[in-house]
């Protein structure tokens, strides 16, 4: 009997393989087919230059791998906004959307993340040539600025980018092409909204362009608008309301199971206490003691709590139902926004070795993040000699209170909902011109431009909670007179502070105290681009003209990072009592960077070398802040014979830490952290390793009781960092049968290797990974401040040149199309096109120290890092008629590396499928009507722990948009073109 393991994967393996048989996928092939070598090998004008290259050749010889989104697959999907679009591709890991970036910070902006290496690491051009960021501090590119309906086609290269493209092209390059030189009118209305009433989304744009001088010059103006201003939270889908999944079990000598609906007893909007022994709710009106209202099920915990000895209840207690409220309530499941976007280009053919060109673009886009209110977890006290401790409270607890005052737990649902506001306008304006030539008796081509590009973002809080007036309000005793009273207006009687009953609905005086709208920040991100480049024909092998590229460019970035004012101690109006510090920062760099590239053809249509060429590129890099690096890459291409091309690449990319890993200013905020040190953890918490409980020992901090730490987080640069530098690899295949015309079969095998790698980690995870290492002395603790009885302080967090990043797969691909005439079904009986991509993930490693074995952690296979990842289209077209049927595919995934089937009885999510439907049909010859369902079986997220917000663990935010939390969605559309 075959194992339930092995069944899934014989499943897998049948689906891709009919998925091959059957299907296509957008590659390099996928490019305008009209361009082809000539005889001798040289440059024809119908040639193109394609992402990967700088030199003009046929699509079809493409030296690296391409993947390539397509107008019409852009259309078919229904959105505006591309990169849901581009992350369906295998090779694209789910970062910042608007679907994960609620929690990630910086809402509203979507970005591309290639290989999952992080959105710094992928490059993202527009008609070639580099855009400003849009994330302070960064090189993140806002795809939201770069609507759907102006692409013309998005083509996506792994592997060697960097020596042609320069940093930040580690994990590879994603060029958006937009339509240009266009002659007409197109203008497109469209509406979307959720099948549960919400996410209404309204959209317009037009297109208009004009030829002039007989057709040697072209205008052309864009604009768009579009709005979805209401929001989705936690509590608006069931998956997310009606609590959440966790693995428990009853005692260690049994597996974990996934217990579901489970809510949280700190959730409730009533107080909760343990007096006595007894827990008992506190009704907000009145003040009185209640039993409260529990679910069902009672208390869920598979271990029961006992409330005598429990040192933390409030924070441990469970149950599924009742008076208590979900995890997710509050939190944006996708965020509002609102784009606008306007773009005009010019060009002008003065001579076949002039032509110039410019362009401007301006983009203004709004959004906000949402969460919940402000909520107690259970270590937060009364004090004993607080007047709200009542009578009943006293009797309850026996008598009299703990010296030490009353723990409670709650959820402050009075308080307004807090959101964190973004505005942003981008400008960016690009002016250049290029040309043709002859030199060495052969055709030559240049290019150059000059590149402008501005970010300004605006950010600010709204009704926060200020932690330290909160701390202030709730150390409550009384005055002479028997009045409550903050107990530092004891000694400071002008400090403004307002006693906070907490066990009860705060009044207008006490959230007016506590909570806060800050003024805006402001930040700018300013680019210049100085770039130039020459390539043509030096001289002719067998196998046609050797080809080169010599090339330059400039640039030089700033940011101006504001802070809010409110946090900001060199401000005039900065506020100590709300707790929160953050400074201003100018960061600024430069490169010079010259390249090159050659194409070496040597063989071309003898026997078992139909062609045989080498490729190589050089690029040589001075910063202003990390010095001198060089990149490279070498290739080949091989065809035995028309069918079948084999392709390599091998080269180094290094990419130099950006300004806000630099630069970033100390800031200081308040978290709600754990001591991985305490008894509860020391216990239970799975990722603990055989150092912890030393390493603990060793620290032997003082308080092991309290669960929830409010503790400051310290964010600052790096000037240590290094640059960081990979090894990158590429071979495969592409196969074109002539005796199945249109058919394209693609393999390519990737291996990117990141030494030096920077990234950061987490408050939490520095904490655990101090204490979880084989000794104290490790990169971690330093960053860990603890007082001198051991006790957590603070936390550092930055950058750091962690030891390695290994990512290594397989992609797979077939293109095929095929005119139904051709077997018989008449000469309008349309177009089949069937399309598929799919990716085999070997590998996706990080190594935190190469001499230490237990510092690997593999991701393959966790959320976000699926093994097998694809999309599958079937479209039919016939006379201006097209219907499409996208299917996407994620394979079993699990939420964390220490999840495994020796301890857990339910470790993987199933085989997870989404189905997307569109058409549109002619109305007129210049209208078209659209319409389409995506996830169109309401498909819900995977029950496993974690997967029920998306795909992790919600407060862990990037990896939450691998599973749809939205549910089906619609979407109509009507364009007129003329």
């Amino acid at each position: 009997m075959k194992s339930r393991g092995t069944s899934r994967a014989v499943f897998r393996s049948a689906l891709l393989l009919s998925c091959l048989s059957l299907s296509t996928t957008a590659l390099a092939q996928d490019l305008p087919d009209d361009a082809s070598a000539s005889g001798d090998g040289t440059a024809q004008a119908n040639d193109i230059v394609i992402t990967g290259s700088r030199i003009r050749r046929a699509a079809a010889d493409s030296p690296s791998p391409i993947a390539v989104v397509d107008a019409d697959q852009i259309k078919a999907a229904g959105t505006q906004n591309i990169v849901d679009v581009v992350n369906q591709l295998p090779a694209l890991a789910v970062t910042q959307t608007n679907q994960t970036s609620n929690l990630a910070g910086n809402a509203g902006i979507n970005a591309l993340d290639l290989r999952g290496m992080g959105t710094q690491r992928t490059l993202v051009l527009v008609d070639g040539r580099r855009q400003v960021a849009a994330i302070p501090g960064t090189s993140a590119v806002d795809l939201s600025n770069i609507p759907s309906s102006l692409v013309q086609r998005v083509e996506v290269i792994t592997g060697g980018a960097s020596a042609l493209y320069g940093a930040d092209a580690v994990a590879g390059v994603a060029n958006f092409i937009l339509k240009k030189d266009f002659s007409g009118i197109e203008a497109n209305t469209r509406y979307s909204a959720s099948t549960r009433g919400d996410m209404d989304t309204y959209g317009f744009d037009m297109l208009a362009g004009a030829n002039f001088a007989d057709h040697r010059g072209n205008v052309t103006l864009y604009g768009f608008y579009e709005n979805t201003p209401g929001t989705v939270s936690g509590s608006d889908r069931p998956w997310t309301a009606d609590g959440y999944p966790i693995y428990s079990r009853s005692s260690r000598d049994n597996p974990y199971v996934v217990q579901d609906h489970v809510r949280n007893i700190n959730t409730s909007d009533s107080a909760q206490v343990v007096l006595g022994g007894k827990l008992y709710a506190i009704d907000r009106t009145t003040g009185a003691l209640r039993d409260p209202i529990l679910g069902p099920g009672g208390f869920v915990n598979a271990v029961p709590v006992n409330l005598d000895t429990a040192t933390d209840p409030l924070g441990t207690l469970l149950t599924d139902g009742g008076e208590y409220n979900g995890r997710y309530d509050g939190w944006y499941l996708s965020v509002p926004s609102q784009r606008i976007n306007t773009r005009a280009s010019v060009s002008f053919e003065a001579s076949d070795a002039l032509k110039l060109f410019a362009n401007a673009t301006f983009a203004h886009n709004k959004s906000e993040a949402g969460y919940l209110q402000m909520t107690a977890f259970g270590t937060d006290v009364v004090p004993a000699d607080s007047p709200y401790i009542t009578d009943a409270i006293k009797a309850a607890s026996g008598g009299t209170v703990p010296a030490g005052g009353v723990q409670f737990a709650r959820r402050f649902m009075e308080l307004p909902a807090p959101t964190t506001e973004y505005d942003r306008t981008l400008f960016q304006a690009v002016a250049g011109a290029e040309g043709d030539f002859t030199l060495f008796s052969k055709p030559w081509t240049y290019s150059t431009y000059y590149s402008y590009g501005k970010t300004t973002q605006k950010v600010r809080d709204v009704n926060s909670t200020a932690y330290d007036r909160w701390y202030n309000g709730l150390d409550s005793t009384t005055d002479a007179n028997g009045n409550a009273i903050c107990r530092s207006t004891l000694t400071d009687p002008g400090n403004g502070c307002v006693p906070i009953n907490p066990l009860v609905t705060l009044t207008p005086e006490m959230i007016d105290y506590i909570t806060y709208t800050s003024h805006w920040s402001k930040s700018t991100l300013t680019q210049q681009v100085l770039s130039g480049y020459v390539t043509g024909g030096l001289f002719d092998l067998p196998g046609g003209a050797v080809q080169v590229v010599l090339g330059g460019e400039y640039r030089k970035e700033r940011n101006d990072i504001g802070a809010i004012p409110e946090y900001n101690p060199d401000s005039p109006l900065y506020d100590p009592t709300i707790g929160t510090t953050a400074s201003t920062l100018v960061g600024k760099y430069s490169v010079k960077e010259v390249y090159g590239e050659l194409h070496v053809p040597i063989l071309k249509a003898v026997p078992f070398f139909e062609t045989l060429s080498l490729d190589g590129a050089l690029r040589l890099s001075d910063y202003s802040t990390a010095g001198s690096t060089t990149t490279w890459k070498v290739g080949g291409e091989w065809a035995p014979i028309r069918d079948i091309r084999f392709r390599a690449t091998y080269g180094q990319a290094v990419r130099a830490p950006n300004i806000g890993e630099l630069y970033t200013a100390n800031s200081v905020s308040g978290l709600w952290i754990t001591d991985p040190c305490n008894t509860y953890n020391l216990a239970n918490r799975s990722t603990r390793t055989q150092y912890t409980a030393a390493n603990c020992a060793a620290i032997n901090p003082a308080d092991t009781a309290s669960y929830w730490l409010y503790r400051d987080i310290i964010a600052s640069g790096n000037l240590d960092l290094k640059p960081e530098t990979a090894k990158t690899l590429t071979i495969g295949a592409v196969l074109q049968p002539r005796f199945v015309p249109g058919l394209s079969f693609t393999v390519d095998y990737y291996n990117i290797d990141l030494r030096n790698a920077i990234d950061a980690f987490g408050a939490q995870t520095l904490i655990e990974k101090c204490v979880d290492q084989p000794t104290l002395d490790n990169i971690f603790c330093p960053l860990i401040q603890r007082d001198a009885n051991g006790n957590l302080e603070s936390v550092k967090t930055q950058k750091l040149n962690l030891a390695q990043y290994l990512t290594r797969g397989i992609d797979f691909g077939l293109a095929y199309s095929l005119p139904l005439e051709r077997i018989g079904l008449g000469a309008n009986a349309g177009t089949l096109s069937l399309d598929a991509n799919y990716t085999r993930l070997l590998n996706r490693r990080y190594t935190l120290d190469p001499a230490d074995p237990n510092s690997i952690t593999e991701y393959a296979g966790i959320f976000g890092s699926p093994k097998w990842k694809g999309v599958v289209r079937t479209s039919y077209n016939r006379e201006g008629f097209n219907f499409t049927w996208t299917l996407r595919h994620f394979s079993p995934m699990k939420s964390s590396t220490s999840i495994t089937s020796a301890q857990y009885n339910k470790v993987w999510t199933p085989d997870v499928f989404y189905n997307d439907f569109s058409a549109s049909v002619p109305l007129t010859d210049f209208i078209e009507l659209s319409g389409g369902l995506n996830n169109a079986f309401d498909r819900k997220p995977p029950r496993i722990p974690g997967a029920e917000a998306g795909g992790a663990n919600f407060e862990l935010s990037y990896q939450s948009g691998v599973y749809d939390v939205i549910g089906r969605t619609f979407f109509l559309s009507l364009r007129f073109h003329r």
